[in-house]
């Protein structure tokens, strides 16, 4: 009987081979594992988004109401983002004062006539509290505006810090009002 004996080359070539052949076989079960336990997860997503009644339509009248106000939305979320943006062009030292205060009022004026042509919408009663919260959140940018000229007033930048939170609660409720007449709409900043 004859034994042959494997070289050291040959017994490196075996353990890289195991090597290799174990690695793919815990690549393919933690895939496997990983594969089984998202399917467990989005049956159970499932399971509970049947259970979860679908929004009903909105009502011919709340349908106009939801169009008339889109049309407002617009202005009001350029103007948020020309109030922003101009506030962070100023801190970042992009533009001078009178420029900032220029953008500022701009966008002051947007949410002045957006709220006029706001309260000129008559909501249906199942909107009021969606037109009220409307309402709100432009006079929160409204503020904030108001807070952010006393820079150009008398220089102090603290005022950007206390005009920040107002915008940020007015654009949480816009993206609330957003929710419930306009799903799907994307995230104001």
């Amino acid at each position: 009987m004859v034994i042959s004996q494997r070289g050291p080359s040959q017994v490196k070539l075996l353990v890289v081979a195991l090597i290799i052949i174990l690695t793919v076989l815990g690549a393919v079960c933690t895939s496997l594992l990983r594969e089984a336990a998202m399917a467990g997860r989005t049956a159970a997503a499932d399971a509970r988004s049947s259970l979860v009644p679908p929004r009903p339509a909105l009502t011919p009248p709340e349908e106009a109401y939801a169009h008339a106000l889109w049309a407002i939305h617009g202005d009001v979320k350029n103007a948020a983002v020309t109030l922003t943006f101009s506030g962070l062009r100023y801190k970042l030292k992009e533009v001078q004062v009178r420029a900032f205060e220029t953008g500022v009022q701009a966008a002051s004026k947007s949410f002045s006539d957006a709220e006029e042509r706001v309260r000129a919408l008559a909501p249906p009663a199942s909107l009021t509290q969606v037109h009220t919260q409307y309402l709100d959140a432009v006079h929160l940018f409204q503020q904030s505006a108001a807070e952010m000229l006393k820079v150009s007033e008398d220089g102090r930048d603290d005022h950007l810090l206390v005009a920040q939170p107002l915008s940020q609660e007015a654009s949480e409720k816009l993206l609330r009002v957003g929710n419930m007449i306009w799903p799907g709409e994307y995230l104001p900043n």
